[in-house]
């Protein structure tokens, strides 16, 4: 495993965001198109992981995202973020939910 400074963790800007709505991409079997609130702002952010959930057990609820990652087009649409999640060696992917009391935006470290 290698190592690192923490100075390069303070370096991502991980926040709580409310996901508001969410939609499988069509023709697509992993991605899923999440708009999350962050406080001041609404993002687009694309996962992959529809193929383990859907878009009921995402939408409504509040998750941790890294929000200082370049912009990327993924089936045409531009995902400005990246959902924080665990996965096992079997490739399981665990969603890790915030409690409803922490607001959007509110910053994670």
């Amino acid at each position: 495993m290698e190592l690192y400074d923490v100075e390069d963790f303070w370096k991502f800007d991980l926040r709580v965001g409310f996901v508001k709505e969410a939609e499988k991409i069509k023709r697509t079997r992993k991605l899923i198109k999440l708009i999350v609130d962050f406080g001041k702002e609404e993002r687009t952010i694309i996962s992959g992981i529809a193929d383990q959930y859907n878009e009921e057990e995402l939408k409504g609820k509040k998750f941790i995202f890294v929000l200082n990652l370049k912009p990327k087009k993924l089936s045409g649409v531009e995902s400005r973020g990246m959902l924080i999640v665990g996965e096992n060696e079997e490739g399981k992917v665990y969603l890790i939910p915030v409690p409803d009391e922490i607001p959007a935006g509110t910053k994670v470290w």
